[in-house]
């Protein structure tokens, strides 16, 4: 039996337990792909000869960071629907959000097939190696977050977030704005020369 959605209180020891535990999550992943950022860094400064980013399509990375900005208006915008307790407004966002993830993979999935079609593989060199693992990774997260934002939307629809609680809209924003901020560390270090 589904308890009514009204219902729900959460407490603030509770919010700030989950908020807690997303931020430690968080510094996991910046951690991680610190990681990656270092060795892309590395690979840079011992072999400059295998750069390569004037051959990427810089035209569908601009459109991914337009795309992302949006996502984050839409993302913000649903945290603050989910604050006032607008379940319709929140469920339109959160559906505006995961369209824009979609998008991003779509636009990423055109980007890589133009690039194995030129014969750009991971295997070509270090740098299509490092930057097929760094933005591969990347999608996967976005992958992610697209599947709990569908989540999210299904139980907006529903109804199941009020005023009272609403912390899984507010940490899964989080979560969306660390793939942003990455985005923007993608995209001078491959994009841009």
């Amino acid at each position: 039996m589904r308890i009514p959605s009204q219902n729900k209180i959460e407490s603030r020891a509770r919010l700030e337990n989950v908020t807690f535990g997303m931020w430690l999550f968080l510094a996991s992943e910046v951690m991680f792909f610190t990681a990656f950022f270092a060795m892309v860094i590395v690979m840079r400064a011992a072999h400059p000869e295998l750069i390569h980013s004037h051959q990427l399509n810089t035209f569908l990375a601009s459109i991914n960071s337009l795309v992302f900005l949006a996502s984050l208006f839409f993302m913000n915008r649903a945290v603050d629907a989910s604050k006032d307790g607008e379940a319709k407004i929140l469920f339109s966002n959160l559906a505006a959000v995961a369209l824009l993830g979609t998008l991003f993979l779509v636009l990423k999935s055109v980007e890589y097939l133009g690039e194995i079609k030129d014969g750009k593989l991971p295997s070509t060199n270090l740098f299509y190696g490092c930057y097929y693992t760094l933005t591969g990774f990347e999608g996967l997260h976005v992958l992610i977050g697209v599947v709990i934002l569908a989540a999210l939307s299904w139980r907006a629809r529903r109804g199941d977030f009020t005023r009272a609680y609403n912390s899984p809209v507010e940490v899964f924003g989080l979560y969306w704005s660390l793939l942003v901020v990455v985005w923007f560390f993608i995209l001078p270090v491959f994009y841009l020369d």
